[in-house]
């Protein structure tokens, strides 16, 4: 019989020298798919049930309110079997509507104004809506890399040097670890970056 070295690609020469090259080479091919460990395992999907993506819930959040501008969207019940979207929007004047969007179908669930908005409230809340200058898909753009996984929320804010930032919250495969990255909402330029563990 051929003699060969398994599983080095190397082969010894044949003692029986009438064994034909074909044979040979089938030999070869059996030993060397043989030799071939199992395939990966397929790279986890982050939060599987979320099949509506952040952005599909502004859009319909944008459209339930005319002339608005996204304040935030955040997901809430993420471990359930129908998470929802929880947008909140600026309109014109600066009133806040809160819209409700399912998270698996993008159906819209619900809006709703909350009450004891004062005209100071209101006032402020267009004040920061009009000062940035960057749009929400624009800031998670920026944060795509390296760990990028599945954005579960977007707020604007100002921070401590009172400038005004989106956060955007990216929940990634590592053992569903939140990374919040602050993103200039006038450069575009990333300012912070924070990892916080599941329930934190």
């Amino acid at each position: 019989m051929v003699r060969l070295l398994m599983c080095t690609g190397a082969r010894r020469r044949a003692r029986v020298p009438w064994v034909s090259a074909s044979v040979a080479a089938g030999v070869l091919l059996v030993t060397g798919a043989a030799c071939e460990g199992p395939p990966p395992s397929p790279r986890p999907e982050v939060l599987p049930q979320v099949e509506a993506p952040y952005d599909r819930a502004v859009r319909e959040a944008l459209d339930e309110v005319s002339g608005s501008q996204l304040l935030s969207v955040a997901l809430r019940g993420a471990t359930e079997p129908e998470p929802v979207w929880y947008t909140r929007v600026a309109g014109r004047d600066g009133t806040v509507h809160v819209v409700r969007v399912g998270a698996v179908h993008g159906r819209l669930l619900g809006a709703a104004v909350p009450g004891g908005q004062t005209a100071a409230d209101k006032e402020r809340v267009a004040a920061l809506a009009d000062s940035a200058e960057v749009l929400p898909e624009e800031a998670v753009e920026q944060v795509k890399s390296p760990d990028f996984g599945k954005v579960s929320g977007v707020r604007l804010e100002q921070d401590r040097q009172a400038r005004t930032v989106w956060s955007v919250e990216v929940t990634t495969v590592r053992r569903d670890h939140t990374q919040t990255y602050l993103v200039d909402a006038v450069t575009k330029k990333v300012l912070d970056r924070r990892t916080a563990p599941p329930g934190a």
